[in-house]
């Protein structure tokens, strides 16, 4: 098994909890044909739970995580244009608020 990725992570008792992506490679097997090799996915934390992975799984998993990933970026585009939208309108409602108290000061201050 070779390691091609690992995160960690701190808990909020700041004990370390590691995700590890881990593959075997493509090869022979012992009957003589060809194996596509596996992936391995690993948490790690007090106790190690692993999950095993065909190339194939691997490749409905990456798939849905693609699909995810382009639905929360979506998402995350219209609510921050929601919130931009927002705060432009109360701009517009009071484009000169701070400016009164500025003008009001200066006034004081000629008499």
């Amino acid at each position: 098994m070779r390691r091609a990725l690992r995160i960690v992570h701190f808990d909020s008792q700041k004990k370390a909890k590691y995700l590890e992506l881990s593959f075997d490679d493509a090869g022979v097997n012992s009957k003589g044909y060809s194996d596509d090799g596996s992936l391995l996915i690993s948490i790690q934390g007090e106790q190690r739970v692993a999950f095993q992975l065909s190339v194939a799984e691997a490749a409905l998993l990456k798939e849905r995580l693609d699909f995810v990933l382009a639905l929360l970026t979506k998402q995350y585009i219209e609510v921050d244009s929601k919130v931009r939208e927002k705060k432009g309108k109360k701009e517009k409602e009071e484009p000169n608020a701070g400016e009164e108290t500025w003008n009001e000061e200066l006034e004081g201050e000629e008499e």
